[in-house]
């Protein structure tokens, strides 16, 4: 091979050759030469490289092939061939990657990029160390190969073009392999140009976190990268984050090279104290003392680092802390030169959330006062800073201390900031501090307050505003029902009961409030939100309404279709065939699209087979979506506007009244059994509304037999008529049995493949048939009527649930006892029951025969699916369902109380969601109080703070009392050992959320403190007292309840101890003979509240 590098001996290089002779050729060139041949290489490279840019249904070519084509002449190529052989994907598509061949690609892209680096100029070098996914990978060490390319160029812009290469080196290598020969191009940069150390010495660190470190032993770098790469601290996410000291042999070789002097001692520790000083992760921290430990530094050179180590005690990690708490206590603690520096870190670490830092600290500030009493001025300045820390052992310990202290060891500014801290703290915690807080003039403390309150007075006033609020709202029951309550305490001074409000459909009784959209732009622009959305089923009631409503020819077209371009320009994307890109597009656009396809031209979308539409339109828009869409379109072409389902409320209720109009408007060749379910599905059992309903719908009806008629008599009809249509289907349904099954699954085509995973369709089960339809319509119907109560017909009916619900498989059956072997969906379809633990592990064995349940016409089922820890669904379903069917808001809130605190739960939000269906009140709550309540000691604050969002709810709407609240938050009090940290926060936030809440802690508090505390562990029982301290300061109460009394009367008199001083406190608050119950006050709150 020639060592002239002119045009064909390059081409031949890069084809055939390898890098490392490619260098050879390029070294000797001059700038003119270079500039020369870059000129005929330009066009050449961008070929080639497009060519090596991946797309899986390109036409492949090999390269030798592509080489005798461009050998033979390179001009005629580039006009003629270049766009076939070499398109986009020649060499690097799906059908060619296999190892070999990959190889080879690698390589000559390789010397693609190397051909670049030593021909482009300045502007197009630096894009030669950018890496790109849709190319072939780098080669190892393609860093310093093509850095090495670059040194060797003549031109004065070489090194700023390899310090911005260095600079942006976690963006350029985020995705590559691994040892690209960074930190080994930086150190012979710096060999061979001494001049450029200042403007590569920024870079030293993170080209050896790079790679540098990949070789153990370290040899080849020198001290100062392998200080400035222990030191490097890579930016969260772009870099590897190992720490090389976690490699016991990098260690070593630290160890060695300080021993034969190559790594200077002095250097080493004082880096360990620079990085410890940082903000570690644990297992980091923990490495470093260890490696600072290993270095057994001696009390001489432990002296010498005094400053470092008094910062340490402030370090954000607190092993570090640790550390240098027991370093400052053996060395420094009696070194006076120290004293104001290490009294000032000690103040601020009284502060640190850790409590074992904090006391640690306090214990010290305490050894430093009593050996040096001339700086106990300054030491109580500082430790004042702790009256903030979180913990109030800790608080309680120090407001002692402080107390021990005459008034004149403070001074006056110090004195003021006590003042000032102290006002803060609970009472309890003050108790230590009233002589140190009296001020000059011997006046009352400031935190007590001995004005007396009109209690009379004050209860007046609430009743005067909560009649006014009746008079505002005189349907609202719940109002009345308090004042009744505050009426006869005011009569006769007693409490009368304050009964429970009863769940039920009464909000569907309050104004409309599903708001359509206005014109047809709102439509329009709603539409094309997809980015990040997944549609919900409100939305598609919206749009479709608005789809119905609004006729783009009666409109601003030019102004719609402006507003729909940008998404309608990505139908071709969806009609192209999904090679590699199965399930690509953002999660709304294809359901939008599908929207806006039908809305502009009156008709359903076609996708051609094995496109990415019709892959994925049955996951997108399933197919009840797509039977809707061709209804609203049949509407449209009829022109009627009225779409039967859409709710009247945002919660998905439809009023009967509006329900019935509609009926009777719509012509009977344009009323759809499915539209007619989901409206049956979201009418409130109203006594009333119901048969006015009915009365406007019964002359309708009553001439006919059809699927249709017979739904709306059985859901609304009088009894007997009603039975008459349930008999006239069952018999139906005993001639013609349904098949569509209970649950719709995906599954894959083959099962082959990463590929074919993701081509999944629905198995379909003809649920266009009539007896589907009717099947469908019937359970509408029969839920409409009884809710979520068993529809007793289950002896008629059970044969034909039998048949379309899941079983378990065989394996499963065979284990299972006599008499389990048919499915729980059998039973729960016509009678649902309350959603158990039980129930839900039944149902999973069940379900376990379908591959994935993507949907089902039946969504009363869907609850006992959800209530299993193992079953995945999208949050946002269980928001749907509810909307989809309000009264199923029950179950879910029972599935949601089955995942709770279950080890096996992976979907937190899941279960949350489900949880916060409680907030609805249609549900019943009383009987699951209990099971709720145990979130509240949950270890996850998202999960403690939905059961508190829960509890406040059902305080202020009256389906739960302060009562109900106090026995079922008492016993949970008392049991609660471990983990009673997250109850106290829970009854912290509970606490808060209103008056309430806080008559409902202090009841609670008072009901477990009187059951007897002789088992409580002291830590439970001082935060308990903290609790019942800061409510009682929060209502202006004292203990009322006299067990309660009893018990913390007893505590007073006990042994010294925190729980003692904190009862003396609680009980020295007054107790008020004519202060109303907290919770009464409550039921009436002030108008600023």
């Amino acid at each position: 091979m020639s060592d002239h590098a002119d045009f064909p001996t390059l081409l031949e290089e890069i084809f055939h050759g390898d890098s490392r002779q490619l260098r050879h050729l390029l070294q000797s060139l001059t700038a003119e030469q270079r500039r020369a041949l870059f000129g005929e290489f330009k066009d050449l490279l961008n070929v080639l490289k497009r060519a090596c840019r991946f797309r899986a249904d390109a036409k492949g070519v090999s390269l030798s092939e592509l080489y005798h084509a461009i050998r033979d002449d390179p001009t005629a190529f580039l006009r003629e061939r270049a766009d076939i052989l070499a398109a986009q994907g020649a060499l690097n598509n799906a059908q060619l990657i296999r190892q070999l061949f990959y190889t080879q690609l690698m390589e000559f892209y390789n010397r693609l990029q190397l051909l670049q680096a030593g021909l482009a100029g300045k502007g197009s070098t630096a894009s030669v160390f950018r890496y790109s996914a849709q190319y072939p990978v780098w080669c190892t060490q393609f860093i310093l190969h093509a850095g090495r390319v670059l040194l060797d160029r003549p031109e004065p812009w070489v090194r700023d073009t390899l310090t911005h290469v260095f600079a942006g080196l976690e963006n350029r290598t985020r995705f590559t392999g691994a040892d690209l020969g960074v930190a080994r191009l930086l150190q012979e940069a710096r060999q061979r140009h001494p001049d450029w150390a200042e403007a590569l010495a920024p870079h030293l660190g993170r080209a050896m976190r790079r790679d540098g470190f990949f070789s153990r032993t370290l040899n080849g770098y020198d001290a100062g990268m392998i200080l400035a790469g222990l030191e490097y601290d890579p930016p969260s996410g772009t870099m590897a984050s190992f720490e090389p000291l976690m490699d016991p042999k990098v260690a070593e070789s630290l160890f060695t090279r300080m021993a034969d002097g190559r790594l200077a001692r002095a250097d080493l520790i004082a880096l360990t104290l620079r990085k410890l000083q940082g903000p570690l992760q644990p297992g980091v921290a923990k490495t470093w003392i260890e490696f600072q430990q290993r270095l057994a530094l001696s009390d001489t050179e432990i002296r010498g680092q005094a400053e470092a180590f008094i910062n340490l005690l402030n370090a954000p990690a607190p092993a570090v802390s640790k550390r240098a708490l027991a370093v400052i206590e053996k060395y420094f603690l009696t070194d006076t030169c120290q004293g104001e520096e290490l009294i000032s870190a000690l103040g601020y670490l009284l502060q640190n959330p850790v409590q074992v830092l904090a006391k640690s600290s306090l214990r010290l500030l305490k050894k430093l006062v009593k050996s040096n009493p001339g700086l106990t001025g300054r030491a109580l300045n500082a430790a004042i800073a702790g009256l903030s820390n979180p913990h109030a052992a800790l608080r309680h310990e120090l407001a002692r201390w402080f107390g021990a202290f005459p008034l004149s060891s403070f001074g006056g500014e110090a004195l003021q900031r006590l003042q000032e801290a102290a006002i803060a703290l609970p009472v309890v915690e003050q108790a230590s501090l009233t002589a140190l807080l009296t001020v000059a003039n011997n006046e009352q403390p400031a935190m007590l307050d001995a004005t007396p309150l009109d209690y009379r007075a004050d209860l007046d006033a609430r009743l005067a505003l909560l009649q006014q609020r009746i008079k505002e709202q005189p349907n609202n029951g719940l109002l009345r029902q308090r004042l009744a309550v505050l009426e006869g305490y005011l009569a006769t001074g007693q409490c009368p009961p304050l009964e429970p409000a009863v769940a039920g459909h009464a909000s569907a009784l309050s104004a409309p409030d599903f708001a359509l959209h206005e014109t047809a732009e709102a439509l329009a622009a709603d539409v094309v939100r997809t980015q990040r959305r997944v549609f919900t089923q409100a939305d598609y009631d919206r749009i479709l309404a608005g789809m119905a409503h609004f006729t783009p020819s009666d409109h601003d077209t030019g102004r719609i279709r402006a507003i729909l371009a940008p998404l309608l320009s990505r139908l071709d994307h969806w009609r192209q065939t999904a090679i590699s890109e199965a399930g690509s597009g953002p999660s709304g656009e294809l359901a939008g699209l599908i929207l806006a396809h039908a809305w502009q031209t009156g008709e359903w979308i076609a996708f051609p087979k094995g496109s990415r539409g019709e892959q994925l339109l049955n996951i997108q828009f399933g197919p009840a979506l797509q039977r809707r869409l061709r209804h609203v379109l049949a509407l449209r072409a009829a022109g009627q506007e009225t779409l039967l389902s859409v709710p009247t409320h945002t919660t998905g209720w439809l009023a009967p009244e509006v329900f019935a109009e509609r009926f009777a408007r719509l012509p009977r060749p344009l009323l759809d059994a499915d539209e007619l379910s989901a409206a049956l599905y979201r009418l409130p059992a109203l006594p009333e509304p119901r048969a006015i309903a009915w009365t406007r719908l019964a002359s309708l009806v009553e001439n006919r037999s059809e699927a249709l008629d017979e739904a709306v008599a059985l859901a609304l009809a009088p009894d007997d008529r009603a039975r008459r249509s349930l008999d006239w289907f069952l018999d139906r349904f005993a001639r013609q049995p349904p098949n569509e099954r209970l649950f719709q699954s995906l599954t894959s085509i083959d099962g082959s493949g990463l590929i074919e995973t993701f081509r999944v369709k629905v198995l379909h089960h003809t649920p266009d048939t009539p007896e589907n339809t009717a099947f469908r319509l019937f359970n509408a119907a029969l839920r409409c009527r009884f809710g979520l109560d068993d529809a007793q017909i289950g002896g008629r009916a059970s044969a034909l649930a039998e048949r379309l619900a899941p079983r378990a498989g065989w394996l499963s059956r065979v284990l299972q006892h006599p008499g389990a072997d048919s499915s729980p969906f059998a039973k729960l379809l016509f009678a649902p029951r309350p959603v158990t633990e039980t129930l839900a592990d039944a149902v999973h064995t069940a379900a376990a025969s379908v591959s994935f349940i993507y949907d089902t016409p039946y969504p009363f089922l869907w609850p006992y699916l959800l209530a299993h820890p193992q079953q995945f669904a999208a949050p946002g379903r269980v928001a749907d369902l509810a909307y989809q069917f309000p009264p199923l808001a029950q179950r879910l809130f029972e599935a949601g109380l089955c995942r709770q605190g279950r080890k096996e739960d992976y979907y937190r939000d899941l279960t949350l969601k489900l949880l916060m269906q409680g907030r609805l009140p249609q549900v019943d709550i009383r009987t699951h109080l209990a099971r709720a309540a145990r979130s509240l000691a949950a270890a996850q604050p998202a999960q403690r703070e939905v059961c508190v969002d829960l509890m406040a709810q059902w305080l202020n709407d009256g389906r739960m009392t302060p009562a109900d609240g106090a026995i079922t938050l008492a016993p949970l009090i008392r049991e609660t050992g471990q983990g009673f940290v997250h109850l106290n926060q829970a009854l912290a936030s509970l606490r808060v959320t209103g008056p309430l809440g806080s008559a409902t802690v202090l009841l609670a508090l008072e009901r477990a403190i009187g059951g007897g505390v002789a088992g409580f562990p002291p830590r439970k029982l001082s935060l308990i007292l903290d609790q019942l301290s800061t409510v009682l300061e929060d209502t202006s109460y004292a203990v009322s309840e006299p067990a309660a009394r009893n018990v913390l009367s007893t505590l007073a008199t006990a042994k010294k101890s925190v729980s003692r001083d904190k009862a003396n406190a609680l009980l020295t608050r007054p107790l008020m003979t004519d202060q109303p119950p907290a919770w009464v006050l409550a039921l009436a709150p002030p108008a600023d509240e």
